[in-house]
C-alpha cells in the first residue's frame, strides 16, 4: 500500500504504534519514499498538518489508508540529498554536518576500511596520521578516519558498536555523546 500510494502521489493515513507506547496513534501524510536501514524498512513522508518531514518503521504501521480529497504535499528538493548525510533513518531539521574524526584498532581497521561507516569517509594516511598521533592518544597501530555527517542515534550508536576498537577523537559534542553512551552501559552493569 506504501509503494502505491507514493507512485500515486495520494495522501494517507497512518494508523501506526510507536516502539515504546502501546497506544495506536494517526497521522496523515504525503508519503515520498521508502528507505532501508538495517534490515528494516521505513516510510518518509510529510506531516499534513505541519509539512515536517516524519519517519515511520513499516513494521509498526497498522493500517494505511488513503485520502483522496486531500491536496498531495510535494517533496522538498532536498530529500534524497539530506539522507546521504546521515547514517540511518533519523534526520533532524536543525543539526549541522560534523566532520567526525576516529580511531580504529588494527582488528577492526581492515573491516572499516573495506566496508566504510559512512558514504563520505576518508582514511588518513602518510603525514596526516604522523601529526594526528602526535595530537592524540591513541593506542599504537590502528588507523585514522574522518566521517561528514549529521549526528544522530544511529551515528552514535554505530560508532559505540564497536567498544574499545574504535575511539571518537573529535568533535567534542560526538566524543561526549560516546562517553554518555559507554557510561549508561557502565551504569547497567554495576547495578
Amino acid at each position: 500500500e506504501a509503494f502505491s500510494a507514493i507512485r500515486a502521489c495520494s495522501v494517507v493515513k497512518l494508523h501506526y504504534r510507536l516502539f515504546n507506547d502501546s497506544d495506536e496513534r494517526e497521522v496523515i501524510l504525503s508519503p515520498y519514499l521508502l528507505k532501508e536501514y538495517n534490515r528494516r524498512w521505513y516510510l518518509i513522508g510529510a506531516a499534513d498538518d505541519t509539512g515536517k518531514i516524519l519517519t515511520f518503521a513499516l513494521d509498526r504501521i497498522l493500517s494505511i489508508e488513503v485520502l483522496p480529497s486531500y491536496e498531495f504535499r510535494e517533496a522538498p528538493d532536498d530529500l534524497s540529498e539530506r539522507y546521504e548525510d546521515i547514517i540511518g533513518v533519523s534526520y533532524y531539521e536543525d543539526r549541522e554536518i560534523q566532520k567526525i574524526l576516529f580511531w580504529v584498532s588494527d582488528k577492526s581497521a581492515p573491516y572499516v576500511d573495506t566496508k566504510p561507516l559512512h558514504g563520505s569517509q576518508i582514511n588518513l594516511r602518510g603525514e596526516k596520521e604522523r601529526l594526528l598521533r602526535e595530537q592524540y592518544s591513541v593506542p599504537a597501530g590502528g588507523a585514522f578516519f574522518t566521517i561528514e555527517c549529521l549526528e544522530n542515534y544511529e551515528l552514535i550508536r554505530e560508532l559505540g558498536s564497536f567498544g574499545g576498537e574504535l575511539k571518537v577523537l573529535s568533535p567534542q559534542p560526538i566524543v561526549d555523546s560516546i562517553k554518555q553512551r559507554i557510561q549508561s552501559m557502565v551504569d547497567i552493569y554495576q547495578m
